[in-house]
């Protein structure tokens, strides 16, 4: 079973030049043993780390542009695995509903790349301190090494609960994504991957947040074992 540790920095900046430089050095750093599961029993450790930056810009109470990046490393730490950019837009129509669409990148140097645009509708709820969010993203994937374009759909529910009045919050998702269609090759058709995620976050000042939680994925692979991991 693979462990992952999960680092998430956010910074909300309203004007500034150089955040988006500074949140990108700021990658946080920190592992955990992990492994997959292999019915030999000879599967050996891999230490690996995930870490991940975002800058996020408001141009007011409707719109937003983000710029997040990723940096995965497997083998001890050793090398990287991949490489993860993303840069995308949002607009609240109402308290109820948003939009977001963007673009995401994904650099792998021992295999194949993604380049995904994406669109996804956002509906937002409020009860008390609990927030929940439902989300519909479609994504167009070019993926480098199947041919055409393989859309895929993700469903994500998730929620936050401020801690009384301390800085402190309670957060999680769950995710489930399906590709459409099949290309022989490549990610498979239908189900390929689910996700969960329960955590604590801190608000530390008006423009950054930390969270550290708990990662679960599954994830179908075509003619190879299945992924089943957990952070």
């Amino acid at each position: 079973m693979k462990k992952y540790p999960i680092n998430r920095f956010i910074a909300l900046k309203k004007l500034s030049l150089i955040s988006p430089l500074f949140v990108f050095i700021l990658l946080f750093s920190n592992a955990s043993y992990s492994q997959d599961q292999d019915t030999t029993g000879l599967q050996p450790m891999d230490l690996q780390s995930w870490n991940e930056g975002r800058f996020t810009y408001k141009f007011g109470p409707k719109w937003s542009a983000s710029v997040q990046v990723e940096a995965r490393f497997s083998d001890n730490i050793s090398r990287l695995d991949e490489a993860i950019f993303k840069l995308y837009s949002h607009v609240n129509f109402s308290d109820k509903f948003g939009l977001s669409f963007g673009l995401k990148f994904i650099s792998r140097p021992d295999s194949y790349n993604d380049f995904d645009p994406w669109q996804e509708l956002v509906f937002p709820r409020k009860y008390g301190l609990f927030l929940v969010s439902h989300q519909v993203r479609f994504e167009e994937r070019i993926i480098q090494t199947v041919p055409g374009i393989l859309p895929r759909i993700r469903y994500l529910l998730n929620f936050s609960h401020a801690i009384g009045s301390s800085i402190a919050y309670y957060t999680g998702f769950g995710a489930v994504r399906f590709n459409i269609g099949e290309k022989g090759v490549g990610p498979v058709a239908g189900f390929e991957q689910f996700r969960i995620y329960v955590g604590i976050g801190f608000h530390l000042g008006g423009v950054t947040r930390l969270e550290i939680g708990y990662l679960y994925r599954y994830e179908v692979s075509r003619g190879a074992q299945n992924l089943n991991d957990s952070a």
